[in-house]
């Protein structure tokens, strides 16, 4: 029988979004956004009738985590009771003994992995999942070590569900969160393989093995700007799956660069700022604006008024100065 997964990952509500240095304001925005994200998957879940839904880790931030959130996340999933929800709890979201994955009120149709050992669970005669949890925000061991699946487990088809970090070879493990290859994925008796942490949507392939990251819903800062989303899985026996990545991304984070060095005042950088809206849509888009280039003697860069004169053509806008003095050479000689 054909079988269909939602599988996401790395949503990161009640993100703090620290790292773009965004005011209060807008971060909270942000943070909304995430919620209405959730719905948003959710929604496609049941619109397309999705058998299950699969989670790879870190669904929310632990440290930032409010109970209003965790209330809402039980809530959101207990709408779609007839759909299982799988988790593979990642580092920011740790199956901790304290954490709400251990001793918060889910609905019976959400399942939980909650040991760092790899546990089976049914998906139908078919059809296995295979998951395991991260217990703390630290750790780096590869869940596929010393690990082979159960002879029984072969007459299924068995699918790996984690939050961990595909390398290519093992002189990348020094840094790699959970690192593990494909090569091991297929030695463990996994064709697919459903993971989490990469912010980036990507596809894997080696062999007969694939590994899905559907990336981040939400980029969440100025330095995610790929593709971000969710991915649809399509099972059939004996066929190859079908992988389809839906985007999602409500939130856009633009890094813009402006050479000031044909500016000899104010108003001429406030044009070209300009002449960026109305070449693209930019009204709900965060954008970093990096002033770039020599800057005449005569132009007086002032950010906090150039913010002012532009900011209603952006949902947000910053301004870093990274011009250098314009300087004659000649009459300083």
């Amino acid at each position: 029988m054909p079988f269909s997964i939602l599988h996401f990952s790395d949503l990161h509500l009640d993100a703090a979004f620290a790292t773009s240095r965004l005011p209060a304001k807008v971060a909270r925005r942000c943070r909304e956004q995430l919620r209405q994200t959730l719905r948003r998957i959710l929604e496609i879940a049941k619109y397309r009738k999705a058998d299950a839904i699969t989670i790879a880790g870190d669904l929310f931030e632990r440290e930032h985590l409010t109970p209003d959130t965790a209330t809402f996340l039980a809530h959101e999933c207990a709408a779609l009771a007839s759909t299982p929800i799988f988790i593979a709890p990642g580092n920011h979201d740790a199956a901790a003994a304290a954490s709400i994955y251990q001793r918060g009120h889910w609905p019976e149709n959400v399942n939980i992995a909650i040991k760092p050992g790899l546990t089976e669970w049914r998906l139908s005669k078919d059809y296995s999942l295979w998951m395991a949890a991260h217990l703390g925000p630290s750790e780096r061991e590869n869940f596929l070590k010393d690990f082979h699946l159960p002879v029984a487990a072969s007459q299924s088809f068995p699918i790996l569900l984690l939050h961990a970090s595909a390398v290519s070879n093992h002189f990348e493990d020094r840094r790699s969160h959970a690192p593990l290859t494909l090569e091991e994925i297929r030695e463990a008796g996994f064709a697919l393989a459903l993971l989490g942490h990469y912010h980036t949507s990507r596809v894997l392939r080696h062999e007969n093995t694939i590994a899905v990251y559907p990336g981040s819903p939400e980029p969440l800062g100025f330095h995610e700007n790929a593709k971000h989303g969710a991915a649809w899985i399509e099972l059939s026996p004996a066929q190859e799956p079908k992988i389809e990545m839906l985007p999602l991304a409500a939130l856009h984070f633009d890094t813009l660069e402006i050479s000031v060095e044909d500016c000899e005042q104010r108003e001429q950088v406030v044009d070209k700022i300009l002449a960026v809206t109305r070449a693209q849509e930019m009204n709900s888009h965060f954008v970093r604006i990096k002033l770039a280039g020599q800057a005449a003697a005569t132009l007086q860069l002032d950010l906090d008024l150039l913010a002012e004169r532009v900011e209603k053509n952006f949902g947000y806008v910053s301004l870093e100065n990274h011009t250098r003095p314009g300087l004659d050479l000649n009459q300083l000689a």
